[in-house]
């Protein structure tokens, strides 16, 4: 465990960007090995989903509650729109003679490392049989890469104590590494938590609950989704990263015997399908490897943590259609530097990003939040311009407080709801210096706010090096609630993998490694490129 640690330890400190050295990628892009957006399973048989005809008329405020969102069977129709409201297409761009896909789930340089495989019950439209599948977004398809037994399904069910299904993520860090290099495991691992958070919401909206089952070791999922049986092209193979089982909340998905009962009988079933290889030539970036392998996850003992955060929603009275918001993310690439935005729905975006029991996303999670969220404030009306932090779980408070620069005041801020742990550090202006820890980036500054994402670091990771990736999920799934949150608003939200960590760490106060840096995210009125042209998600279908 030590050696795992000190590895994570390692490669965190050598991926850290600094002004005059950046950290290791390619240094040029490799255009001719570009990775290919879409991964494909020859040979294995294709399953067309059914596109969406009515979307579930939930408001926005049911991306979070489960209270009054009507319950779906599970069948290929309500599982077609999970996977279209969570990981599918949300639109195309065009400029010239290129084009690119946009999906509900946002990645680093949209380059999509992660994949989606389903355990799936016996449906009547899928041979009246259990199975397992890829998920592929560019013809919302599945792709049948093997059958169940129905007894053994049986078995899986009596388990979980309910009717359900499973949905496993994966990554593939060559589409990053290609890209970013060295960094490439950080970005694989928030896109996870992008992805985890589109697949809470998206369920949740059809009355399921999606549950990470966290006792699962990395080779158990291997083993049910088949991958130790898989012709991986060199560089480009898939690592597993969790598996949720989704359903209507009531099954025990705490029990081990799942693990212990289940596991071994997919070491038996055949798998079809051969991945496509999505770059000719690659480059080795061996440390993201080395990581990699020191954060694998062991079998444990499932997790719980009860979250103290009331009901209550300061923006329960927004009414907008949710699935208008899920639809119309974008992440921005420029914003005006004159539009403010008002304290009432500055409160309403940080609200969802409060981790709540039982509302979605964070108690998918069984984990105690460990990300504080350091805010620079440009232009809200009626709070003053300034260094903020708002403190989602008042358990890191004592250690945080003394990790930071003692001249910072720490006065909470009046008119917050009761459970806002929300403090004032400093006043001034900060928008040079947030675009400054930014990697220079003008879109920290020139927005309404920016805010970095600090996690409880060394503890966690000594603990178990795995937690390195779940502190990188909690950060996603909070990037994803800000983008819906600020498209809620009005406003445009972008996710910052590029920042300078110990400039952000030096301007905080942070002098070792008890709590670090681990994203960015800026919020603003979007200047809107009209050089690109928008389609259709699903226009290339209809060709």
């Amino acid at each position: 465990m030590k050696i795992q640690a000190e590895t994570v330890f390692r490669y965190h400190e050598e991926t850290k960007h600094h002004p005059r050295r950046y950290a290791r990628a390619a240094g040029y892009m490799d255009w001719a090995n570009e990775p290919h957006p879409f991964r494909v399973y020859h040979g294995s048989t294709l399953i067309p989903l059914p596109f969406t005809q009515s979307d579930p008329d939930a408001e926005y405020i049911d991306l979070l509650e489960r209270k009054r969102n009507i319950l779906q069977p599970v069948s290929l129709e309500s599982i077609s729109k999970f996977l279209e409201l969570s990981l599918g297409l949300s639109a195309w761009k065009a400029f010239g003679e290129s084009s690119w896909a946009l999906r509900m789930n946002p990645s680093s340089g949209n380059l999509h490392p992660t994949e989606a495989h389903l355990i799936l019950p016996p449906l009547s439209d899928v041979n009246n049989c259990a199975g397992i599948y890829h998920y592929n977004p560019y013809f919302h398809a599945i792709e049948q890469r093997a059958l169940i037994e129905n007894a053994l399904w049986s078995y899986i069910t009596k388990l979980c104590g309910a009717e359900g299904f499973f949905i496993g993520l994966s990554t593939i860090y060559w589409r990053e590494s290609w890209k970013y290099g060295e960094r490439a495991f950080r970005y694989c691992n928030l896109d996870i938590g992008h992805a985890m958070a589109c697949l809470s919401i998206a369920g949740n909206l059809l009355g399921w609950k999606v549950t990470y089952l966290d006792y699962l070791s990395s080779n158990d999922i291997e083993t049910m989704l088949g991958f130790q049986k898989t012709e991986w092209p060199e560089f480009e193979r898939e690592r597993p990263e969790m598996i949720c089982f989704v359903n209507r909340g009531t099954a025990d998905t705490t029990h081990s015997g799942l693990t212990e009962g289940i596991v071994g009988m997919f070491e038996s079933i055949r798998y079809d399908g051969k991945p496509n290889r999505l770059s000719a030539e690659h480059q080795d970036w061996r440390i993201v490897e080395e990581v990699s392998s020191a954060t694998e996850k062991p079998r444990t003992s499932s997790s719980h943590y009860n979250f103290s955060c009331t009901l209550s929603f300061a923006a329960g009275s927004r009414s907008i259609k949710a699935v208008d918001i899920i639809r119309k993310r974008r992440s921005a690439t420029a914003f005006d530097t004159i539009t403010a935005l008002s304290k009432k729905d500055f409160i309403a975006i940080l609200d969802m990003t409060v981790p709540r029991h039982n509302c979605a996303p964070f108690d998918m999670r069984p984990f105690e939040p460990c990300i504080a969220l350091f805010i620079f404030v440009h232009r809200i009306d009626g709070l003053d311009s300034g260094l903020y932090c708002l403190v989602r779980n008042n358990n890191i408070m004592r250690d945080l407080k003394r990790s930071c620069h003692s001249e910072f005041i720490w006065q909470r801020v009046d008119g917050m709801p009761e459970y806002f742990d929300f403090y004032l550090l400093h006043h001034g202006d900060y928008r040079d210096k947030a675009s400054n820890a930014g990697c220079y980036q003008e879109i920290a500054g020139d927005g309404i706010l920016s805010a970095a994402m600090i996690a409880r670091f060394r503890n966690d990771v000594e603990l178990s090096p795995h937690y390195y990736r779940s502190l990188h999920w909690e950060a996603g799934m909070i990037g994803q609630m800000l983008y819906l949150a600020a498209e809620a608003c009005g406003m445009r939200g972008t996710a910052m993998g590029c920042f300078f960590d110990d400039i952000v760490h030096d301007m905080i106060g942070l002098s070792d490694d008890t709590f670090q840096d681990l994203y960015h995210f800026s919020i603003g009125k979007q200047i809107e490129d009209k050089r690109l042209t928008t389609l259709l998600p699903y226009y290339h279908l209809s060709r």
